[in-house]
């Protein structure tokens, strides 16, 4: 096993080398890199009753004056700068060197009065966290590194090499015994990563590229290796602490080769001013750095670039408001499933998001050399509830009246100037043009389900007429109280008591009502606390003979009299027989 000179090594490498130490230990520290002093590192590490810090140095033997300096300065900028305004529990200073009696005689003086625990860690302790990391130290201080490329290299064989002939089970438990010894060997060998191998059926092409980053984990890195034409292999990287990529990063070079002007060009562009995510860019890969075997440099292929998942507890809820003339709030939305990027080249910020319902899409590029920009798509309604899309919906139909959008904290202040829509462009957007409509029909189908307990969803509008469209948002007028008036110019009726019809000359009034049901794209809606009711305010039979030879069961026909007026109404069920 590699063992740890703390005198030769140089003090750069020491130093990251105990900064690793501590942050594998405490998986979810930082490491902090000061803008000025001397060249320590800072490490902190969060508990819920206040941080640990530590401040390493290099120092494997007994500290000079200057060096005792250096010491006393960072404490005093730790003291002046860091303790009024955080929760510290704990102070350490960290050095190869074991100190002296006198040594910490003098640490205790330098600090007294902070109120925190002052510790000073020496090489004692660092050579057992060391003893205790035997990876760690062979990748500082051995040869970790060559060791890891050639396990890299038996791994992407992972999938060869197996029994023939053998009975399933037991090829089973070949496959499971070799992943298993792979991925146990190249845990020992690299500190920084944890990895996961597994051989699955099928071809590469034909899985969804990004569904191995969908994991509570975060993954750092994942690769897929088609074995043969049956099998492929996937490895996932997982991170051993928070600044594992800092301390050894995985990073490409890409050479992407984009036409002038192209709308490729273009999202090429929004990446290195925004870091927006493009997809299916021809490029190639120069060179990487990171554990060997990942990727190899060199080919053509197509790049997707995407923002990285983040971690929501330091950000706050977010949401997008309409704003009318005088800058009131007209309509809002909750911002969910929020990805922030940030420009490769220059400040710029992207950030998307999308409402609760999933139906509106917003790019939001920002801090870019022309004004802000907003981008906003909306998905198809079909299969979703009326109540949950209509927000929404409502929102995209209110651009043409308002005063423009803004991003803001949940209920805090904005985060973003006003964005005004040009008028034209809103006046010919297809989008605000839809919505419009689409906020009455998806109202009408709101109150459709007020009255009835059939689950009511959106219907795709390609498959129902602009006829059941009408006929859907008039029934809806209805059921919120509204009578409608029409002309009529003939109905039939079912004749139940024949002495019941008047003479053959006389006009009269007629009210008939009838169960309600509404066909929703094919499935049947019936609302069974309400009726329709028509009343038809001059009427006549068709043909006055009918009078004397009718039965109770014959049909009759009826047309206007004095006027073809008809109200319609929606009256409750229960008032119908009165």
């Amino acid at each position: 096993m590699t063992t740890v000179n703390w005198e030769r090594e140089p003090g750069e490498k020491v130093e990251e080398f105990v900064a690793a130490l501590l942050l594998l230990k405490h998986p979810h520290g930082n490491r902090i890199t000061p803008s000025r002093g001397d060249r320590g590192v800072d490490v902190r590490v969060h508990h819920p009753d206040g941080y640990d810090i530590y401040q390493v140095k290099r120092y494997s033997r007994a500290l000079t004056a200057k060096q005792a300096a250096s010491v006393e300065a960072s404490w005093k900028t730790f003291a002046a700068e860091t303790l009024p305004v955080l929760p510290v529990r704990s102070w350490t200073l960290v050095t190869p060197w074991e100190p002296t009696n006198e040594r910490l005689a003098w640490l205790e003086q330098l600090t007294s009065g902070s109120g925190i625990r002052i510790g000073w860690m020496g090489g004692i302790t660092l050579d057992g966290m060391a003893a205790e990391n035997p990876a760690l130290v062979d990748y500082y201080f051995g040869d970790g590194g060559q060791r890891l490329q050639r396990l890299m290299a038996d791994a992407l064989r992972g999938g060869r090499d197996l029994p023939h002939g053998a009975a399933a089970e037991d090829l089973l438990q070949s496959v499971i015994t070799r992943q298993r010894s792979l991925a146990a060997a190249l845990n020992e060998v690299d500190p920084f990563y944890r990895y996961e191998l597994q051989v699955r059926p099928g071809r590469v092409a034909d899985q969804p590229w990004d569904g191995d980053l969908h994991t509570a984990a975060a993954v750092a890195w994942v690769d897929y290796r088609q074995l043969d034409e049956e099998s492929y292999l996937v490895m996932r990287l997982l991170p051993r602490c928070a600044e594992s990529l800092r301390l050894r990063p995985i990073t490409a070079s890409v050479e992407l080769e984009v036409p002038v002007g192209s709308p490729e060009h273009q999202a090429v562009e929004d990446w290195l001013r925004y870091g927006a995510p493009f997809q299916d860019v021809p490029g190639t890969v120069t060179g990487i750095t990171g554990p060997p075997g990942l990727l190899r440099a060199g080919g053509p292929g197509r790049f997707t670039f995407l923002a990285a998942t983040e971690s929501e507890s330091e950000r706050p809820d977010l949401e997008v408001r309409l704003l009318t003339g005088d800058d009131t709030v007209a309509h809002t939305l909750d911002l969910i499933d929020v990805r922030l990027s940030h420009g490769v080249d220059g400040p710029g910020v992207w950030l998307s998001g999308t409402d609760r319902a999933g139906v509106l899409a917003f790019r939001f590029l920002l801090n870019g050399p022309d004004r802000d920009r907003v981008r906003m798509t909306m998905t198809s309604l079909a299969g979703k509830t009326p109540a949950d899309v209509l927000p929404a919906v409502r929102m995209v139909a209110g651009l043409a009246a308002a005063a423009g959008l803004v991003l803001a904290v949940r209920g805090g202040r904005p985060l973003t100037p006003i964005w005004q829509p040009e008028e034209a462009e809103v006046r010919t957007s297809p989008l605000v043009g839809m919505a419009r409509w689409t906020v009455t029909f998806l109202e009408a189908l709101l109150a459709v389900q007020a009255h009835t307990l059939q689950r009511v969803t959106i219907p795709d509008l390609d498959d129902i007429t602009p006829g059941q469209i009408a006929e859907i948002i008039r029934l809806g007028r209805l059921l919120r109280g509204e009578e409608i008036y029409t002309t009529w110019n003939q109905v039939t009726m079912t004749l139940g008591t024949p002495g019941h019809l008047p003479s053959s000359n006389v006009e009269f009034g007629l009210m008939a009502t009838s169960p309600i049901q509404l066909n929703l794209a094919g499935r049947r809606i019936l609302l069974d606390d309400v009726q329709r009711r028509v009343l038809y305010h001059s009427a006549r039979l068709a043909d006055p003979n009918q009078v004397a030879t009718a039965r109770s069961g014959d049909t009759i026909q009826l047309v206007p009299g004095a006027t073809a007026t008809a109200t319609i109404a929606v009256v409750p069920a229960a008032d119908t027989d009165a």
